[in-house]
């Protein structure tokens, strides 16, 4: 099958950026000011500390994610063409907390992994029922940094029986961009709808594993029922030997 993939085209986002002063714990006090700390390095490069928006940089982040290039601007030294590389996220909140800017080298490629958008609506899902299986959520690529699409498209119109798959030798992008991957590996597919004798099958491990952890609870409690009941009745024994114990006689006194 040969599948066609859309790359987009975009222009350069820019975020601004000042050198940033506070580190460590003092970080706070930029988060609770609306700006978000941040490192640039690069190869052969000294890393240098940064502070942005954190709304600018949420806004450009969403529409860009992770590996894509944008000019950072730093105040009083001009623009850097950079990869946001990495994005630290508060654990609870899913907010970024902490950004990594790679300043590259425009003319020497990098490895990267760009996202995969599919598109379109599969004849084997709508009118057979089946279910869309995404092996693979992302491609391992390797590109000119100005090469770099924010993401790439895939199309599952293609895909109009159980059989049909898309491999990553099926797929065709610009002669600049080269996929890293086995040509086999498979990108997507659909599964056929699973009858309801499988679906009891699929059910019956994880009833069998609810029923013996019912199982161990039962026994643990009925154990825990004895040990109690063979305590109590040792002190009960044990008090009755006490009381039955004869007192000891008073030594005579001496004339």
């Amino acid at each position: 099958m040969t599948l066609r993939v859309i790359l987009n085209c975009y222009m350069e986002p820019t975020i601004k950026a000042q050198v940033r002063t506070l580190s460590g714990r003092q970080n706070r006090k930029l988060r609770s000011r609306g700006l978000l700390p941040a490192v640039l390095y690069g190869k052969g490069k000294p890393s240098q500390s940064l502070e942005v928006s954190h709304k600018d940089f949420e806004k450009i982040y969403r529409q860009t994610g992770e590996n894509t290039l944008v000019n950072l601007v730093i105040e009083g030294e001009g623009a850097h063409k950079v990869l946001i590389h990495e994005v630290a996220k508060h654990f609870m909140k899913d907010e970024p907390i902490h950004i990594d800017f790679y300043e590259v080298d425009l003319t020497r490629k990098i490895h990267a992994k760009v996202p995969l958008h599919f598109i379109g609506v599969s004849q084997a899902v709508k009118e057979l029922g089946g279910v869309l299986v995404k092996n693979l959520s992302e491609l391992a690529v390797e590109a000119l940094p100005a090469d770099l699409p924010p993401f790439i498209e895939v199309s599952v119109e293609g895909l109009k029986t159980f059989n049909d798959l898309i491999r990553l030798q099926d797929l065709r992008v610009s002669s600049s961009i080269k996929l890293l991957g086995h040509v086999e590996d498979v990108v997507v597919s659909v599964q056929a709808p699973r009858t309801e004798e499988e679906l009891a099958e699929l059910e019956k491990p994880a009833v069998e594993a609810e029923k013996a952890a019912i199982e161990g609870m039962a026994a643990e409690a009925e154990k825990e029922k004895v040990e109690a009941g063979a305590e109590a009745k040792g002190e009960e024994e044990a008090k009755a030997s006490k009381k039955e114990e004869p007192k000891a006689e008073k030594p005579a006194e001496k004339k």
